[in-house]
């Protein structure tokens, strides 16, 4: 989820995505990273082409369509755990243990 990685809510503005980017660019960047073994190096490399990938995805226009599609699974996805968050509470017990 690039929220998470960025470490910004869902509803985050350009400015806080944008700040949140340069935070963990400046600590992942591979060029600030010396005295590390192969294997750190590569996977501090990797998260920040993560980190890069998120900020693109969320911040450039030409992302725009298919961050749409995201947001809307997204939000499908939070109304299903709610829907069936409901119906388990109003399950009776003698239901829940037949299930």
């Amino acid at each position: 989820d690039p929220y998470d990685l960025l470490g910004v809510a869902f509803n985050a503005t350009d400015a806080e995505i944008s700040k949140a980017y340069k935070k963990l660019a400046l600590k992942l960047h591979p060029d600030k990273q010396v005295n590390l073994t192969s294997e750190k190096a590569q996977l501090i490399a990797k998260q920040f082409h993560d980190v890069k990938e998120a900020r693109s995805f969320l911040l450039d226009p030409e992302h725009a369509q298919v961050r749409q599609k995201y947001i809307a699974k997204r939000e499908s996805e939070r109304l299903r755990r709610e829907a069936d968050a409901l119906r388990e509470r109003s399950m009776s017990e003698r239901r829940k243990r037949l299930r």
